[in-house]
């Protein structure tokens, strides 16, 4: 076993040589580089806050924090809308360019939008003829400031003006994919979008070829049990559930680089032994287009430090099945929850997701809005709290939860 370091940086390519270089900036020098070495998992040690790495050629690396820059083990996710093989124009994923395409005097309509779609986004416009945007869940559309009182948001306008991003040359459109024709998209509202090309901003998957033992988080929590289809980690470089372990997916690699040196310096300064991306944080990321490059928050505020021991509040997401007035549906569920230390019960929340092959029936869910959840042969019962306005329904419900939760008593009555 390889004696512990301060930071393994995972690759050899031009990822890890920023990587490397922005450490080196910041007095980071306690650094290993494994190089072409293929590794094959990598755990992280509760009682030691340390992660362990294991190499194809048998090797063991320990370090306080890694540094994935080298490919990424979640791939391109582009959903199964209707209608989405009689496209006759080019389409690709925003991480997946067509090396041949040019979007000059085209119309192009980008689905999404992913950090990566957001950063390319600028170029589009540059030349082709007209870019629209369609949201695409989990990502919605947010056009202003949400402030409840309508006395302050006067005030602003008046000082230093309310304004949503109104670039004229990207069209905006809210309502959901119908469905995908030869020619364009068509959505609920009726309309039509002519479109010559279509870049997918749809986030990544976790294959599910992929073992759980190739990345594994605080708590034995595997990368898959913390992802849903569509999500990416944090501009880019951190997943919540996953303290001290970073990646470098691009495209902007020095900007990403720099941020994950002022994570580490962060780090470096302060008594806590971890540093994680916050729930919150991660969640917001997650839901909102980007109609830019990413821009990050102060480290301070968008990660928690801390001297170990997980948060209490657990999550899941990933597939399930609905019971809704005795008939099943197929659904994907982003789920948290926590104890209640007045009342001792475990209250639970979430978001309920279409599958592309099987939407969800809006009028059975509003006239009953008791269901069951099922994960895994584990069910629960839940109550449909209502339609968000992006198309995703919100469920909650007290008791045991339709996901396991590891070191706490549960209460049934």
């Amino acid at each position: 076993m390889t004696p512990g370091h301060s930071v393994i940086v995972v690759g050899a390519g031009a990822a890890a040589q920023v990587m490397t270089t922005q450490l080196r900036a910041a007095g980071i020098t306690d650094v290993l580089t494994p190089g072409e070495e293929d590794v094959t998992d990598a755990a992280f040690d509760d009682a030691a806050n340390t992660w362990t790495v294991h190499s194809a050629n048998g090797k063991t690396l320990q370090g306080r924090v890694v540094i994935a820059a080298h490919r990424p083990i979640f791939t391109p996710w582009i959903p199964e809308l209707a209608g989405r093989e009689d496209f006759t124009g080019t389409s690709f994923h925003a991480v997946q360019p067509d090396p041949d395409f040019d979007p000059a005097g085209k119309h192009v309509a980008v689905i999404g939008t992913d950090a990566t779609a957001g950063h390319c986004l600028a170029q589009l416009v540059e030349s082709a003829a007209s870019v629209t945007v369609f949201a695409h869940a989990p990502r919605r559309i947010v056009t202003e400031l949400p402030l409840p009182m309508t006395r302050i948001k006067r005030w602003l306008r008046r000082r230093i003006g309310l304004r949503t991003r109104t670039d004229p040359t990207i069209a905006l459109v809210g309502a959901a994919i119908e469905a995908l024709t030869p020619t364009g998209l068509k959505t609920s509202d009726g309309f039509d979008h002519p479109a010559d090309a279509i870049v997918y901003g749809t986030g990544f998957t976790v294959p599910a070829s992929l073992p759980d033992e190739t990345l594994v988080g605080a708590g034995g929590l595997p990368l898959r049990h913390s992802w849903y289809d569509g999500m990416e980690p944090y501009v880019g470089v951190a997943v919540h559930g996953f303290p001290n372990y970073f990646f470098i997916t691009g495209p902007d690699f020095a900007t990403q680089a720099s941020y994950v040196a002022e994570c580490l310096e962060l780090l470096e300064c302060s008594p806590g032994t971890r540093i994680e991306v916050r729930h919150s944080t991660a969640q917001v990321f997650n839901q909102r287009i980007n109609l830019e490059s990413a821009r990050p928050h102060r480290v301070a505020s968008a990660f928690d430090l801390s001297s170990g021991g997980r948060d209490v509040r657990e999550t899941y997401a990933g597939a399930a099945t609905l019971t809704v007035d005795g008939a099943t549906h197929q659904v994907r569920v982003r789920l948290t929850g926590h104890l209640d230390p007045i009342d001792g019960r475990y209250h639970w929340q979430g978001t309920l997701f279409d599958c592309d092959w099987q939407p969800l029936p809006d009028n059975a869910l509003k006239q009953a809005r008791v269901a069951t959840l099922t994960v895994s042969g584990c069910a629960a019962s839940a109550r449909i709290v209502e339609k968000t306005p992006w198309g995703t329904h919100s469920v909650a419900g007290v008791g045991a939860p339709p996901y396991p939760v590891r070191g706490v008593e549960l209460i049934s009555r």
